[in-house]
């Protein structure tokens, strides 16, 4: 795990009978990791700066991040199942997942993420005219 611990998916709502009957295999869950990162990341690297967010560990990560990660890895874990049986309330909160990713992504929900630092130095101003020419003819 990168970001997450095994411990997380305990915590946020998906039992450990939930991830045996996927059969989910250790290096299965980090790709799946991975992917969920790409897909935060694709909604959220224009405002904040995501490979610190994901750097952070234990009690300094943000606990609506990890949330949503596992809802999105469980989601795409399910969606790959043989039989397609999906709860109803997988399929919602990944939908929440991704109204919450929009609605941060537009301004309109600010969580507490790293800030994207400005990489372009202020720009240079000039304030006058040209030179005046006397010239008459």
């Amino acid at each position: 795990m990168i970001f997450l611990t095994e411990d997380d998916f305990v915590q946020y709502q998906v039992r450990t009978e939930v991830l045996s009957v996927l059969k989910i295999a250790a290096t299965t869950l980090d790709a799946s990791e991975l992917v969920a990162m790409e897909q935060v990341s694709s909604y959220l690297k224009t405002r904040y700066d995501m490979a610190a967010a994901f750097e952070k560990t234990g009690d300094d990560r943000n606990p609506l991040l990890i949330m949503y990660m596992i809802d999105i890895i469980m989601y795409h874990l399910h969606s790959n199942t043989a039989n397609r049986v999906m709860p109803k309330s997988r399929e919602d909160r990944f939908n929440a997942a991704i109204t919450w990713l929009t609605s941060v992504n537009s301004g309109d929900l600010i969580p507490n993420l790293p800030s994207l630092e400005a990489n372009n130095p202020d720009p240079i101003y000039r304030f006058g005219s040209d030179e005046r020419y006397a010239n008459r003819w």
